[in-house]
């Protein structure tokens, strides 16, 4: 309609006096009040004018005051019964028969109680009836006041009576809600044309009179929520993020021992709680921020609008099922940058426990190697027979005060020997089984193995293997020299690393599942034994009875002699001049004034598989072995000498579930440097390098030789003395090794007899190890430290298995950390977005002098008292809008909203097809009606039979925050 002609109608219309209208109750005294004192007609009142529906009685000139304003468009559009079909787009008028003005209505300015509505029997028709040209003429002359002649009759559709129409709110400006809603101009009896009986009134759309803004305010209780969710979210990803990278270890702070710590289980509930808490936070406030982002697009006219594709991509993140089961509005809605990031959290928050789980939950966790000082307590020095004895696990202290220390010695010498034999032997057994395996050198045969508290195994290691090779003995020494070196774990580190000095996690700390492993430079126990093949002319000089004037006694073997019981009294003193019998063997064994050491002498000759020891205060370090084996003539010499080792470093693993393991990593060849040796980075004489003044030198033990009696007596090896055919001299004397067969095959597979003898004395080593020095040599003046010992610093590697918020797999770290990336990222992009870009307008400026902001604020103020407007609208109005993408509330607005061509024929089945999921809509405001509905963006509101009075969002009650909206860019 032109400006000009619509101000002239108006004008015609507010000239001429109230009719029949519905008070809302807080109003009616107030109208009463009016009534009583005269004020039925000519109501000047501004605010008594908008509480007035517009009526056309026979007795008024004008319709009321406030008016609906029709357009040609729309009456054409209602004229065909099919108009919410896609078919009535292009139908034609319809003619309808004349209108009838023959209607009365009771008028509160005229009587103060309601009459019956009287109505012609002739059926009013509606304005949706008229042709194009009618309609032409009824605004024509609705428009001129001077004809003085009403605008025709209309008939509410929806409403039986005028006392049923919703009024509209006492502070609403008045607008006649069916009238709007119809199009039509309304009489003043407004009955339904549909069933004159009907008691229901069907609400219109223009008879929503928004109560709230749109806005709202920082600070309230839903902006406030959502900044603290998202600070929440953004804080805890953040640290998920970092605390994934960084994999931290948490030591004690989670397991089972006594304190404040944090049961594994229970950490493994926080941090899945915390991830849950996380997930949730995040798609919160994601959520609302779509929400925002797209209802803000359709309050803009400068952006495109929102699509129902789009209404729908809350759904991806809320219910990740809905991108399958609803797939049609992905390829509208996911190509632009808003859906891209959409998907982006729908995957995200998919996965985001798992990830954490992954991630972030603790779990053991097996750390890398890293270099510590531990410390270990030291009582004694190496092979102290007398700290041994003392310390053996015995309750009869006291029952046999003389003997129990050596009786208990015994027992455990015994014990700990032929287990150590007999693991041997069975590991041999299975190499024979087998029978396909040459193991000739000494590196790649078996080695010992002891156990240490019952729960620990303790593996040897074969050392100085280039003097092991008889091969080249033979071709050195044109006999066989059968010479190893076996090296054992220090015990000491199984203290030092279960010793709580050292706080390192136990098994047992965590529910018998952690692990850890050390690898200690310190210094190892070894013995050596090196056997030797003699005939027996070169073994005489060393038998007592084949000395001139020995003292000798018949055996029950005939012809065999043995030496009188102290047949060692005989045996000249030591003395720098006195170095006994000279034998073919002195340069092997180191015999004589040249090396400074004596040979030994035995009571007899051995009869086969039987063996006789020596052992005298006069020989400092060695225990001797003669051996006598039915398979050769020669009898075989065996000497047993024991040192520590600085070749070797212990490495020591203790696990819950498969208990402890010790074993020496030692650099296999003597001649390796500490430079140039690779068998063993960490031991001690790598770690600790000798100078080339003082080298690292072996010198054997003479305490180590006592104890070895001891061992001796306990596994009898001296039974040849008594003839007494022992089983272990028999196994013994059928592994001596002898010149044909040093390299055949079957050599290969048996061991020889240095190395079970190696294997029976490392219950010795073990025994004399404990609570010794961790150093190569005794540096204190006493044997055995007083006060309980002190402790001693050694350096090790450490690799420990405790609880730490780490990945266990590679694949993982691929797949989790880009989640954990992506929800810190996007809840920083939300935390932005609400703290930055929920402004509505740009902040004023503050420039200026004191003076002129005092008085631009009063003529503000005097400004929003002149025009009625809240109070505040114009300042900055940071805050949320209502979030239309929330089922209610665009349940809500659609339902208050035009039916819509763009979508003609879904409200039984819902949209399909792509181009009824991409139609762009957008928000209005209109003014008039202080109402809020959907219209199509393509449409421009021509798609609907309702057109609203729109001033540009002009004026009405929410105006100003509904320009700022629409007129404002979308970020997205």
């Amino acid at each position: 309609m032109d400006p000009k002609r619509r101000d002239e109608y108006h004008a015609y219309f507010l000239s001429s006096p109230p009719t029949a209208y519905m008070q809302w109750p807080n109003a009616q005294n107030q109208h009463q009040h009016q009534h009583h004192n005269g004020a039925t007609t000519g109501v000047t009142d501004a605010t008594t004018a908008r509480h007035l529906e517009p009526m056309v009685s026979p007795d008024s000139a004008a319709p009321s005051r406030s008016i609906s304003y029709v357009s040609d468009s729309s009456l054409a559009r209602r004229n065909s019964s099919a108009f919410y079909s896609p078919q009535s787009i292009n139908a034609p008028s319809v003619d309808s028969p004349p209108i009838q003005q023959n209607y009365t209505a009771y008028s509160p300015y005229t009587s103060m109680g309601p009459s019956p509505v009287t109505r012609s029997n002739t059926v009013a028709g509606t304005v949706s009836s008229l042709t194009s040209g009618e309609t032409e003429q009824l605004f024509s002359a609705a428009s001129t006041p001077s004809t003085g002649r009403p605008p025709p009759a209309v008939a509410d559709v929806n409403a039986r009576g005028s006392g049923t129409l919703m009024p509209p709110h006492p502070e609403a400006e008045s607008m006649p809600m069916s009238a709007i809603y119809n199009q039509q101009l309304s009489p003043r009896t407004m009955t339904s044309e549909d069933e004159p009986d009907s008691d229901s009134t069907q609400p219109t759309p223009a008879e929503c009179y928004s109560r709230r803004d749109v806005h709202i305010k920082r600070w309230s209780w839903l902006y406030v929520t959502l900044i603290l969710l998202s600070v929440y979210s953004t804080i805890l990803s953040g640290l998920w993020l970092i605390v994934s990278i960084v994999q931290p270890r948490y030591g004690r702070g989670i397991s089972t021992g006594a304190g404040w710590k944090l049961d594994p289980s229970g950490a493994t509930l926080v941090a899945t709680l915390v991830a849950r808490t996380i997930e949730l936070s995040f798609v919160t406030v994601f959520v609302a921020v779509l929400g925002q982002v797209l209802t803000r697009r359709a309050f803009s006219m400068r952006s495109k609008g929102v699509t129902l594709a789009e209404l729908a991509m809350r759904n991806w993140v809320i219910q990740p099922g809905s991108l399958i089961t609803h797939w049609e509005g992905l390829p509208h809605a996911g190509t632009s940058l808003l859906g891209a990031l959409t998907l982006t959290a729908t995957i995200c928050s998919l996965l985001y426990t798992t990830a954490s789980d992954a991630m972030v939950s603790p779990k053991l966790n097996m750390q890398d190697w890293q270099s510590v000082e531990l410390k270990g307590l030291v009582k004694t020095s190496y092979a102290n027979p007398f700290y041994v004895g003392e310390n053996c696990q015995s309750p009869l202290r006291t029952v046999d005060p003389l003997n129990w220390n050596y009786s208990c010695l015994d027992v455990l010498f015994s014990g700990q020997s032929y287990h150590s034999l007999i693991t041997y032997l069975t590991e041999w057994d299975d190499i024979n089984k087998r029978g396909n395996e040459t193991l000739l050198h000494i590196e790649d045969r078996p080695t010992a193995k002891h156990n240490l508290f019952d729960n620990t195994t303790m593996e040897a290691m074969w050392i100085e293997t280039e003097y092991s090779d008889m091969k080249t003995s033979i071709e050195k020494h044109g006999r066989v020299v059968n010479n190893v070196t076996l090296a054992m774990p220090h015990p000491g580190v199984y203290a030092a690393a279960t010793d709580p000095i050292n706080n390192i996690l136990q098994p047992n700390d965590l529910r018998g599942l952690g692990e850890y492993s050390i690898e200690a430079s310190v210094a190892s126990p070894a013995v050596n034994v090196m056997c030797v093949n003699l005939d027996k002319e070169e073994v005489s000089p060393l038998i007592y009875t084949e000395w001139p004037n020995a003292r000798t006694n018949n055996t029950d073997i005939p012809g065999q002699k043995i030496g009188v019981l102290d047949w060692q009294n005989d045996i000249p003193v030591a003395s720098p001049k006195e170095w006994l019998n000279r034998t073919a063997v002195d340069d092997i064994f180191l015999w004589g004034e040249k090396y400074g050491r004596r040979p030994p002498t035995f009571q007899l000759f051995p009869i086969d598989h039987n063996a006789v020891t020596f052992k005298d205060k006069e020989y400092l370090d060695p225990l001797y072995l003669l051996a006598k084996s039915s398979s050769i003539n020669d009898y075989t010499l065996c000497e047993m000498r024991s040192w520590i080792t600085t070749k070797c470093s212990t490495v020591f693993r203790l696990s819950g579930l498969s208990g402890g393991k010790m074993q020496a990593q030692c650099s296999t060849s003597s001649s390796s440097s500490s430079s140039s040796s690779s068998d063993s980075p960490y031991s001690y004489e790598n770690v600790h390098p000798s100078s080339p003044k003082d080298p690292y030198i072996p010198v054997p033990s003479s305490d180590w030789r006592n104890l070895a009696d001891e061992w001796q007596l306990a596994i009898n090896l001296n039974g040849g003395a008594q003839n007494n055919n022992a089983s272990n001299a028999r196994m013994l004397t059928n592994m001596i090794v002898s010149s044909s067969s040093s390299s055949s095959p079957e050599n290969s597979l048996v061991p020889s007899i240095a190395e079970a003898l190696a294997v029976l004395a490392t219950s010795t080593l073990v025994a004399g190890s404990m609570d010794t020095t961790f150093k190569h040599s005794w540096t204190h003046s006493q044997n055995i430290l007083s006060d309980g010992g002190e402790y001693e610093p050694l350096l090790a590697r450490l690799k420990t298995q405790e609880y730490a918020s780490a990945h266990s797999e590679t694949w993982q770290a691929v797949l989790f950390y880009p989640v954990l990336s992506l929800v810190f990222i996007l809840n920083v992009l939300c935390l932005s977005y609400l703290i930055f870009g929920t402004a509505l307008t740009t902040p004023p400026s503050r420039k200026g002098t004191f003076s002129s902001r005092f008085r631009n604020q009063n003529q503000n103020r005097n400004r929003n008292d002149e025009t009625g407007e809240e109070k505040g609208t114009g300042k900055i109005a940071d805050g949320l809008v209502t979030d239309y993408t929330e089922p209610q509330n665009l349940f809500c607005l659609a339902i208050n909203s035009p039916p819509s061509r763009a979508i003609a024929g879904s409200c039984g089945h819902g949209p399909e097809g792509g181009e009824e999921l991409k139609v762009s809509w957008r928000v209005r405001y209109s003014p008039a009606n202080n109402h809020y509905y959907f219209e199509s963006s393509g449409d421009c509101g021509r798609s609907s039979g309702v057109d609203f009075e729109d001033d540009e969002g002009n004026g009405g009650l929410y105006g100003k925050s509904y320009k700022r909206l629409s007129s404002r860019a979308a970020w997205l």
